[in-house]
């Protein structure tokens, strides 16, 4: 009997810790069913594709520089007089922007004025005395040495007028070049010397007097590569955006492109041209610089993140009811954001767009987002 109840308590004891082991499998089995049939699907995002337009675009930095700039320079020699515009002022072409002191010049123009007076009165006198001596002559009244005596004089005061005339124009020029105007709508730059300053523009010794920029359009040189430059033309467009502005775009325009490398950088200078009506744009401000080659039309367009692989092995995942499937796909224009897929994707298809990188052939996707 002592021996029979010991055996039946252990057997309980055993028939417990195999029970309540089985409970504790149970348990555990049903919580890791659950969680690995929700570790078989990838969460991913979608998108339907759709075809748009892309743009072949090249982009570089530049400065911005004046459409044309120029150091106002006397032609002539002498004291500036007046200065009459300041550092940031609009002038319109033929506007006065400084004088030299125009007195000398002045009583130099009396001077050959009267000169030419002279000149032309004595040149008519001998045209008169020419015209008679030549009658005479002809009817046999005037021996040939006096004729000849008339007829140089005459040559004399014709080149004694001519004389007076040339001096008449230079003293007349002087004085109008004592005077600087501005030769084209622009903006002061500059302004180097002060009245009461002297100035020889044959012994130059600084930028001139003053300097103008017409800003009113404006320029960025850029350098491209031999690859690039092949695919830039004049009148492509152009779009410039500057830091100080991140809200504005200035449309503009391919001006010049060199046909001849830098010898150093193996670049090749290209010059973009943009209207800047607002002046808006400063010279020497910090410019990067859209240049366009190239846009189509109604093609295939896919972000450009959903693009895996590299060279001639690119490829994106579609979904497919709730799987992955694996596409390969051809590529043309490449834009910051987009791509253009040439063979591969339909419009209408839906792409994966984030989560694609864990994917393999056939994985079962869990849809978070997009569409």
């Amino acid at each position: 009997m002592i021996r029979f109840s010991w055996n039946f308590q252990n057997s309980i004891r055993v028939v417990s810790v195999f029970l309540a082991a089985g409970l504790i499998l149970t348990g555990c089995g049903g919580s890791g069913g659950s969680e690995s049939a929700e570790e078989q699907t990838v969460p991913v995002e979608i998108q339907e594709i759709q075809k748009g337009v892309i743009r072949e675009i090249y982009t570089y930095t530049g400065s911005i520089d004046p459409w044309r700039s120029l150091n106002i320079v006397p032609q002539v020699a002498g004291k500036v007089q007046a200065i009459h515009v300041e550092i940031g002022d609009r002038v319109r072409e033929g506007q006065v922007l400084a004088e030299l002191d125009r007195e000398t010049f002045r009583l130099q123009f009396q001077q050959a004025e009267a000169g030419l007076a002279v000149a032309r009165s004595s040149l008519s006198d001998a045209e008169k005395n020419y015209e008679r001596a030549q009658d005479l002559f002809q009817r046999g009244s005037m021996s040939r040495q006096q004729y000849e005596k008339i007829q140089l004089a005459f040559d004399a005061a014709r080149a004694q007028f001519q004389q007076a005339q040339s001096g008449h124009d230079l003293a007349q020029w002087q004085l109008e070049a004592s005077i600087m105007k501005a030769p084209f709508d622009g903006v002061i730059t500059g302004r180097w010397l002060d009245e009461g300053d002297m100035i020889n523009p044959q012994m130059p010794s600084g930028p001139g007097v003053i300097s103008i920029a017409d800003l009113f359009r404006v320029k960025v040189r850029v350098h491209a590569s031999e690859a690039e430059v092949i695919r830039i033309s004049r009148g492509k467009p152009v779009f410039i955006k500057v830091d100080v502005y991140p809200d504005e775009v200035f449309e503009g325009e391919v001006h010049a492109v060199n046909a001849a490398a830098n010898p150093m950088t193996r670049t090749f200078e290209v010059q973009v041209a943009a209207a800047n009506p607002r002046n808006l744009l400063k010279s020497g401000m910090f410019a990067r610089v859209r240049v366009v080659t190239g846009e189509k039309q109604d093609v295939v367009v896919i972000p450009r993140d959903a693009v895996l692989g590299r060279g001639d092995h690119r490829h994106v995942w579609v979904l497919q009811g709730d799987s992955a499937v694996y596409r390969r796909i051809g590529i043309g224009i490449i834009e910051a954001m987009n791509v253009e897929i040439t063979q591969g994707l339909e419009s209408g298809e839906r792409l994966i767009v984030t989560g694609h990188q864990m994917l393999n052939q056939g994985s079962r996707v869990r849809l978070v987002g997009g569409e």
